[in-house]
C-alpha cells in the first residue's frame, strides 16, 4: 500500500494521493495563517468566518485587519473577534498596505481578503513572495464580463481588462507565486457589512412596495457565508488548488422577485412588486441602478470546478435560510430603525405611482418637526380671519388700466357691456359700488 501511495506535505499539512493523482484522503493540520481583512464592505465578514473554519481544523490563526480598531470592534463583524480570541484567534490590526505594520512571525498560507486593486495588494504580495506555501487572492467575479447570451460565469470566461481585481491576478502569475484565485458572488448571513437581503426586509415588513429593475426575472447568486469560508478553508495542503480560480457561489440561483416572495412569505405578507426600468426613470445604466444591491442583469456562476476538485459543497440555501434572516433582521431591532426611501420615492413619482404617507425620509421629517417646534406660540399666532380675501390674504395687487384703454378696441364694433352690466362701469349690477370697504 505504501508504494502505491506517495505524501506531499505543504505548511505542515500531509495529503494522501493516489497512484493515478486522485486524492484519497486529505488531513490538513498546523498550518500558521494569515488573513489580511478589509475593514468594511461586502466581503468584510469573510475574514470572521473564514477564522472560524480554520479554527475548526486545527491552523494557527491571525487576522491582520485594516482600519481603526477603536471604531471597528464596536459594530459587527469586528465586535466579534472576541469570541474566536477566546479559542486561539490572534487579531492583530495594522495596514496592509505597510509592511511596517504586519505581524512578526512566519506564515504557511496568506489570504488576502482586502485589496481590490494592485495599489492595496502589491506591497502585502511583494512581501510574502517566495516565505509562503500557499497565497489566496479574495477576487470577486464582478470582474467578469457580462454575456446576455450565455450568463452563467465558468472559470476561464472572459473578464473585465480594466478590473482591478484582473490586475492583481495578473501580478500573481508573473510573480510565479503558489497562487489560488477565489471569486465570490453576493454573500448573505450574519454580521455582514454589507446589506443583500435586508434591502428586501426594509420594505416588505414596512408595507412598501418592491421595486425591481424590470423584468425581475433576472437570476442571480445567493450564497451563505459559512460557504464561502468553507471553500476557502480547502486550500491549505490542497496543492492541486495551486495556479487555479474558483467561482463561491451555491449551486442554485434565484430570481429578484423570488428574493421577494420568499421573504415575503418569511414575514406573512404578499409583497407589493413594482417592475420598472432604470433607464428610462433615470436611476441606471449599464447594469446598475441607484438604490438597488444588485446588479439589474442576471449575476451568477457555476460552482462545479470547486466541487470537483476541491470535494467542496454547500450545506446552505437561501429558500430554507430565510426564516432565520427575517427573525435575524427583528432581533436587532432594524423594524424600528428609520429607513431611507427617498430614491425609491423618485422612481415612484417618475412612473406616476403615489408615494406612500409613510415613507422615512427623515431629512425632509425632520426639517418640518424643527420649524414646527421652533415656531410662534398659539397664543403668539395671528388672530385668523372668516373670510377669505384674495388681495388681502395673497396679496395680489390691483391692476390698474389706462384711461384711452377702450381705444384700442375695434371702432366698428363697439364693445357692448354684458348683460347685467353697466355700460359706464362694466360693473355686475348686483356687485355694490362699495364692496371693498367689506374687506
Amino acid at each position: 500500500m505504501q508504494s502505491s501511495m506517495r505524501a506531499r506535505v505543504a505548511g505542515g499539512a500531509r495529503r494522501a494521493v493516489g497512484t493515478a493523482g486522485r486524492r484519497l484522503t486529505v488531513k490538513v493540520m498546523n498550518s500558521n495563517v494569515l488573513i489580511a481583512n478589509t475593514k468594511g464592505g461586502g466581503h468584510a465578514f469573510i475574514g470572521l468566518y473564514l477564522a472560524k473554519e480554520l479554527l475548526k481544523k486545527g491552523h494557527k490563526v491571525t487576522i491582520m485587519n485594516d482600519g481603526d480598531s477603536d471604531k471597528l470592534t464596536k459594530k459587527n463583524p469586528y465586535a466579534k473577534y472576541s469570541d474566536l480570541e477566546r479559542q486561539g484567534l490572534n487579531v492583530v490590526w495594522a495596514d496592509p498596505a505597510k509592511p511596517s505594520t504586519y505581524p512578526r512571525g512566519t506564515f504557511d498560507v496568506v489570504y488576502d481578503n482586502n485589496g481590490k486593486d494592485l495599489a492595496s495588494c502589491q506591497p502585502l504580495i511583494d512581501h510574502f513572495k517566495h516565505k509562503v506555501d500557499h497565497y489566496v487572492f479574495v477576487s470577486s467575479a464582478g470582474a467578469y464580463k457580462a454575456d446576455p447570451i450565455e450568463p452563467m460565469h465558468v472559470e476561464g470566461d472572459a473578464r473585465k481588462s480594466t478590473a482591478g481585481h484582473v490586475e492583481v491576478e495578473a501580478y500573481l502569475e508573473k510573480a510565479r507565486l503558489p497562487y489560488t484565485v477565489f471569486q465570490p458572488l453576493y454573500i448573505y448571513g450574519p454580521n455582514t457589512a454589507k446589506d443583500c437581503e435586508q434591502w428586501f426586509v426594509d420594505r416588505i415588513i414596512r408595507d412598501r412596495p418592491v421595486l425591481l429593475p424590470a423584468p425581475g426575472v433576472q437570476l442571480t447568486s445567493l450564497t451563505h457565508v459559512e460557504d464561502v469560508a468553507s471553500m476557502l478553508a480547502a486550500v491549505p495542503g490542497n496543492r492541486a488548488a495551486i495556479g487555479q480560480h474558483y467561482n463561491v457561489c451555491s449551486d442554485r440561483c434565484i430570481t429578484f422577485t423570488g428574493i421577494a416572495k420568499a421573504i415575503g412569505k418569511a414575514l406573512g405578507k404578499d409583497p407589493e412588486i413594482i417592475l420598472y426600468s432604470p433607464e428610462k426613470v433615470g436611476t441606471g445604466k449599464s447594469g446598475k441602478a441607484e438604490g438597488f444591491p444588485f446588479r439589474t442583469v442576471h449575476f451568477f456562476a457555476s460552482a462545479d470546478k470547486a466541487k470537483r476538485e476541491l470535494g467542496w459543497k454547500p450545506k446552505h440555501d437561501f429558500q430554507k435560510d430565510v426564516q432565520g434572516l427575517v427573525n435575524d433582521y427583528k432581533a436587532n431591532g432594524r423594524d424600528k430603525k428609520e429607513v431611507d426611501f427617498s430614491v425609491d420615492d423618485k422612481i415612484l413619482a417618475a412612473l406616476g405611482k403615489s408615494v406612500p404617507k409613510s415613507s422615512s425620509n427623515s431629512s425632509v421629517s425632520a426639517s418640518f418637526s424643527r420649524l414646527s417646534s421652533s415656531g410662534p406660540k398659539a397664543e403668539e399666532l395671528p388672530r385668523s380671519r372668516s373670510s377669505f380675501s384674495p388681495r388681502r390674504d395673497l396679496k395680489i395687487k390691483r391692476t390698474v388700466l389706462p384711461a384711452n384703454w377702450r381705444d384700442s378696441l375695434d371702432e366698428d364694433e363697439p364693445a357692448k357691456p354684458a348683460a347685467g352690466r353697466s355700460a359706464t362701469t362694466g360693473r355686475s349690477g348686483s356687485v355694490p359700488k362699495d364692496w371693498r370697504s367689506s374687506l
